[in-house]
């Protein structure tokens, strides 16, 4: 595997852009993942199809802080979703999503779960997404992307057109940081094929 590219680095903390197709830690399949590979710390997960913004911990108080800030809901995510479909200009999506099952969520039931979806491009049936989740659920953009006739191109699991990767990238991080403005902004180029 190529290393990613480091977007932001300090002592507690290493930002990475994330490709697609590697999942982020170690699961039952035993197959090595990003952190493991890196030797650093995770302290939240993009789905093995999702490319972008990761961040991870290069010491356990690093880890502590940013994982406790991302279970409170005061990181701000962005992300990036190629879809197929009709949605209107802006949304919010507030479904509950539930277990993980057979490569999806449920959809309608289980823990809270609000995103922002604001259309950016659209030709014909193709639209360029910006989600921002309030929330940080399994799948979350992904299923409510799919709960409103839009899903991502490339996300056969929720009925997406079939492509050679899931479109949808983590664009940008804001999360509470020792700096001049107490905050960190990281931001991932925007990978080829996000335009309709």
């Amino acid at each position: 595997m190529t290393p990613p590219v480091v977007l932001y680095r300090d002592e507690h903390l290493e930002v990475v852009d994330k490709p697609t197709g590697i999942g982020v830690q170690s699961g039952r399949s035993g197959e090595d993942a990003l952190a493991d590979l890196l030797g650093l710390r995770v302290c939240h997960r993009l789905d093995v199809g999702t490319s972008g913004v990761l961040v991870l911990a290069r010491t356990a108080m690093g880890q502590r802080v940013i994982s406790e800030a991302f279970a409170s809901g005061t990181v701000r995510k962005t992300y990036l979703a190629l879809c197929e479909g009709s949605l209107a200009d802006e949304l919010l999506v507030d479904l509950p999503l539930g277990e993980w099952k057979r490569g999806r969520v449920q959809i309608g039931r289980g823990k809270p779960a609000r995103t922002h979806l604001t259309v950016d491009q659209r030709i014909a049936t193709r639209l360029r997404v910006i989600a921002r989740p309030e929330t940080g659920r399994t799948h979350q953009i992904r299923a409510h992307l799919c709960s409103v006739g839009a899903p991502i191109v490339g996300d056969e699991d929720y009925g997406g057109p079939p492509a050679t990767r899931i479109f949808l990238h983590a664009l940008r991080v804001v999360l509470p940081w020792p700096g001049p403005a107490d905050r960190l902004t990281v931001e991932s180029p925007e990978p080829p094929g996000f335009h309709p």
